[in-house]
């Protein structure tokens, strides 16, 4: 009897989900520039124009050249680092129950906060520097209470909010204040200002806010437990497309991508499915990526026409893209550059010859290991 081997089979995406097809199924790294190493677990991975950040649940935050890849600075804190925001060459990181200063250009640490409970997000914008942090009851395997606060560039708390839910999203509006989504009770969003009482807007579900994202043109994506997608900014309004809990959320020039739990993607007018829970999704030069994990397994996917599958060995939780470039990382504390010209140029190489592709993610591995050492 004829067998396909293991390594030529993988599936397709159709809008009602993965249908079967013998096509060959890379590696993840199979397609990288460069991958990097953390001391453990990938906690946070951030692209500036010329920058990688990424962090770790050891608490080491690296900064990397996005174009060579070369280390720029290594600092450590207490972790695990939460967020990062990047304003005026300064890096605001929240990490365990503190905010952290450091210089952009030397990794030098500027000046630590400590905060009440857990820190959560950051976000900053000339010279102010606004961060979140939560308190959980273990008694009730919940987050009872959370504090917004609002710094100067010199760590100085200028303000500081308390309210009964934690944020699940947490950004910068052109009114100068931040925008948070909200969990249980109340549910729907916060507006904050500066000087002002936080103001509560409801949503036409009353679904926890789970994850979200700037969009285009000023608006805020806010994905929901139910399935449902928020915007609020230019064209305020409630969407639904699938009905399973938003994982995860990303901008696009032309609208969003949405992951959910059951492994449902929406994404360029139409829902595709992947194999286990959505973790993270992005978009490289108009093609979506989305990583999953089925408890087992991680994979990453390309949701572009001729949609592909790629396989990894740990799960991968973080992406960021920005212009060309798209990282991963992943719980083994990789972070994985791609960049759109050389995913496209290997793309279109001939991968039916698994044995040689093997031999040269082999290489791109022992070269990896050299450079790191």
């Amino acid at each position: 009897m004829f067998s396909v081997p293991l390594w030529l089979i993988t599936r397709k995406f159709d809008n009602r989900g993965f249908r079967g097809r013998v096509v060959s199924k890379p590696s993840l790294e199979s397609l990288a520039s460069f991958v990097r190493d953390l001391d453990s677990k990938c906690t946070l991975a951030r692209l500036s124009e010329n920058h990688i950040f990424a962090g770790s649940h050891g608490g080491e935050l690296c900064c990397w050249s996005a174009e060579s890849g070369d280390l720029r600075w290594r600092a450590e804190v207490s972790g695990p680092i939460s967020d990062i925001a990047i304003d005026a060459g300064r890096i605001y990181a929240t990490a365990s129950a503190s905010l952290h200063a450091f210089d952009a250009e030397s990794g030098q640490l500027l000046w630590s906060r400590e905060l009440e409970g857990g820190s959560d997000f950051v976000q900053a914008w000339s010279g102010v520097v606004w961060a979140s942090s939560s308190v959980y009851e273990l008694e009730i395997d919940d987050f009872i209470e959370a504090t917004i606060w609002r710094f100067d560039d010199s760590g100085e708390q200028l303000e500081r909010w308390t309210i009964n839910e934690r944020p699940w999203h947490f950004g910068l509006h052109e009114d100068g204040g931040v925008l948070l989504g909200l969990g249980r009770p109340r549910c729907g969003f916060l507006r904050i200002r500066p000087g002002e009482k936080a103001e509560h807007f409801e949503f036409a579900t009353d679904s926890p806010v789970t994850c979200g994202a700037c969009g285009s043109a000023g608006r805020f994506l806010l994905g929901h437990s139910d399935g449902s997608i928020s915007s609020v900014g230019t064209d305020e309004g409630i969407e639904q497309y699938v009905e399973s809990l938003v994982t995860t959320i990303a901008g696009t020039d032309s609208g969003f991508i949405s992951g959910h739990e059951d492994g449902s993607i929406w994404f360029d007018g139409g829902v595709r499915n992947v194999d286990g829970t959505v973790d993270a999704i992005a978009d490289l030069s108009g093609d979506g990526w989305a990583s999953s994990w089925d408890g087992s397994e991680s994979r990453v996917s390309l949701l572009a026409a001729e949609a592909r599958e790629f396989s990894h060995d740990a799960r991968i939780r973080h992406m960021d893209s920005r212009q060309n470039r798209l990282i991963f990382g992943d719980d083994l504390g990789k972070v994985i550059l791609l960049e759109s010209a050389v995913v496209k140029r290997r793309l279109e190489e001939d991968l039916s010859s698994a044995p040689e592709n093997d031999r040269n993610q082999a290489l791109r591995e022992r070269l990896r290991m050299l450079r790191n050492s």
